[in-house]
């Protein structure tokens, strides 16, 4: 007898095919769908260092042009990114860094405020920039032409 072609698969190949793929398919998934949060979050990340890092030099400007060491504190609305947060303290008490009239310690701090509550929680992630910034006439005059 001659022995025929097989013109299809049988059930049990079909089975074995599809528990394959599954098995190989569900780890795959999972990572697809970790690697994504982490994205998500290492852009929050990025957003929470560029908003700092603005907010910084802002506030050195403002300090440095008319030696304006008043806190500031608030919401700051970007597309995509919704509840950061931010508060900026300011010194020149020796007790915090400065000098008094001379070097004043400038501080910022940035979050996303998941919770709405308008302070920092322990689970939500926060980035802080400090630097100091000198009084000079230089500074001043600069700042006023």
């Amino acid at each position: 007898m001659k022995a025929r072609a097989r013109l299809a698969q049988t059930m049990l190949e079909l089975v074995a095919a599809t528990t394959i793929m599954g098995i190989a398919l569900v780890p795959a998934l999972r990572l697809t769908r970790d690697r994504i949060e982490r994205t998500e979050e290492l852009e929050r990340a990025e957003m929470r260092v560029s908003v700092c890092v603005s907010k910084l030099e802002e506030e050195m400007a403002r300090t440095v042009a008319n030696w304006d060491l008043t806190d500031r504190s608030g919401s700051i609305a970007t597309p995509g990114h919704t509840g950061i947060r931010f508060v900026v303290t300011k010194s020149d008490s020796l007790a915090d860094g400065g000098i008094p009239d001379s070097l004043a310690v400038v501080d910022v701090t940035v979050w996303h405020d998941d919770d709405g509550g308008s302070d920092i929680d322990v689970d939500e992630h926060a980035i802080r920039l400090a630097t100091k910034v000198a009084r000079l006439t230089s500074y001043e005059s600069a700042a006023n032409d």
